[in-house]
């Protein structure tokens, strides 16, 4: 009968590789006693893969759709925030200016206020989230409207010669509904606003922009008064308290149409908040299913996992019996 030796070097080579595959699978037996879950999805279900790429591939779109509505979100509030900018500043104003008597000094101090909400109005419209603009449109990466200081300068050169109140009201309101005029000259972005899917089947879009009527006239106004301080139409006190009173005036005006604008961005809010809280939910229920469907029986693991353990300890005596042998020992 013929046998085959394995000489000391073998042995060691074979032992280590031994030692190697038993460690490699107690770490899998490891975590898959602490986690309670397969560590191979394809052994553990059998080579049938279908239901579980499913899932996963749900769970990636969802984990897109809870990034974009958290985008949006951001967005939403964002915009919420600047329209609070600007009606606080028409509210604080409106009524001073209605107000408004021909007395120099207190019409430098609310032409001043005036030109101060202006240029705050435009920085609120002008505020990006994320490197992107929110009231321009599908022109996000544009900020939408020109300086305050470049606005009045246009309309000062508009009404420049004009030397009635209602000629100088009546140029600067052409000039902000005019297409030609506002929207050209001093808007940058887009009138439309994209829909952007934020959970399964629901659409949602920010259609707040810069040339929304809202506050169009909102800036009208505010435009109105701070020309009133630089001595449109004329140095006149009477004009100039007349000018503000229209500015005052357009303010006012455009309240209904500010508060319908936070109004709809308040349900686009709404809406988002309830596909956050849809994704979530669906998120949840097919993370429990994959968990189900990748769970391993724990007592089993265990099992494999002492038997695993009881054999790397055998491999180790015996390796350390092998290498205590000495040549006396052999001979002996």
């Amino acid at each position: 009968m013929s046998f085959t030796a394995l000489g000391d070097l073998a042995q060691t080579a074979l032992l280590r590789r031994t030692m190697t595959q038993v460690k490699a699978r107690m770490t899998t037996l490891s975590q898959e006693v602490t986690t309670g879950v397969t560590t191979d999805a394809a052994r553990h279900l059998g080579g049938n893969l279908g239901p579980l790429d499913a899932i996963r591939g749900s769970l990636g779109r969802l984990a897109a759709f809870k990034t974009t509505a958290a985008e949006m979100e951001l967005r939403a509030s964002t915009m919420q925030a600047a329209l609070q900018t600007i009606s606080s500043g028409a509210a604080d104003l409106a009524t001073p200016l209605i107000g408004a008597a021909a007395d120099e000094a207190s019409l430098d101090a609310l032409g001043a206020r005036a030109e101060s909400h202006l240029s705050m109005a435009v920085a609120a419209l002008n505020t990006s989230v994320g490197g992107r603009a929110v009231f321009s449109g599908t022109a996000a990466d544009t900020t939408p409207l020109i300086g305050a200081d470049d606005m009045l300068s246009r309309l000062e050169t508009l009404t420049a010669g004009l030397g009635t109140v209602a000629d100088v009201t009546a140029a600067v309101d052409g000039w902000f509904t005019d297409p030609a005029g506002f929207a050209a000259e001093a808007y940058r972005g887009t009138a439309d606003s994209a829909e952007v899917m934020v959970a399964e089947g629901e659409t949602v879009s920010l259609a707040a922009t810069a040339l929304d009527p809202g506050l169009r006239d909102t800036l009208k106004g505010f435009a109105l008064a701070a020309l009133a301080a630089r001595d449109v139409p004329s140095a006149n006190g009477a004009a100039r308290a007349g000018l503000m009173q229209a500015a005052g005036a357009a303010l006012l005006s455009a309240q209904p149409a500010r508060d319908d604008l936070r109004s709809t961005l308040g349900t686009a809010e709404e809406r988002i908040a309830n596909a956050q809280t849809r994704n979530s939910a669906e998120t949840s229920a097919l993370e429990m299913a994959q968990t189900a469907m990748l769970a391993v029986d724990d007592y089993d693991s265990a099992t494999r996992l002492t038997e695993a353990e009881t054999q790397l300890t055998l491999i180790y005596a015996l390796t350390a019996r092998l290498g205590a042998l000495s040549l006396t020992d052999y001979i002996r």
